[in-house]
């Protein structure tokens, strides 16, 4: 396995944090300037984290991860007032009511074979009109 490279940049204000946990950004940036080094905020930052000096979030529970979260709660909340809608043609999720032998229960049965049969008809006549159009050419 090949071995971890150092940063010289981050090595430098660990070093400089340890010597003065209270050093700011720029006195450290300063320093690491007369010894030409490039040195990036968010590596004062990790420096910072990693030697305990600031208190650092558990990976995955950051802004990211709440704003996720209250998405999918929001998302919930509203699937639960209003059923998700389904594209054409598609069954319904909730089955059809069962025929308890009332009038009602019959006539919506009625309905729903002649528009189940309305739907296979155009589909088959589509089809029709498709190989006719085929066979033609």
């Amino acid at each position: 396995m090949a071995a971890k490279k150092s940063n010289p940049g981050f090595d430098f204000i660990v070093s400089a944090l340890k010597k003065n946990p209270k050093a700011t950004y720029q006195d450290i940036n300063k320093a690491a300037g007369k010894k030409k080094l490039k040195l990036y905020p968010v590596m004062f930052g990790r420096a910072q984290a990693m030697l305990g000096i600031v208190k650092q979030a558990a990976r995955g529970k950051g802004k990211a991860a709440k704003a996720k979260a209250k998405a999918k709660a929001k998302a919930d909340a509203r699937m639960s007032v209003f059923p998700v809608k389904r594209g054409p043609g598609r069954p319904r999720k909730n089955p059809a009511p069962l025929l308890d032998g009332s009038l009602e229960g019959i006539v919506a049965a009625v309905k729903s074979s002649e528009q189940a049969k309305a739907r296979y008809r155009s589909a088959l006549e589509k089809i029709q009109a498709i190989l006719a159009s085929a066979l033609a050419d």
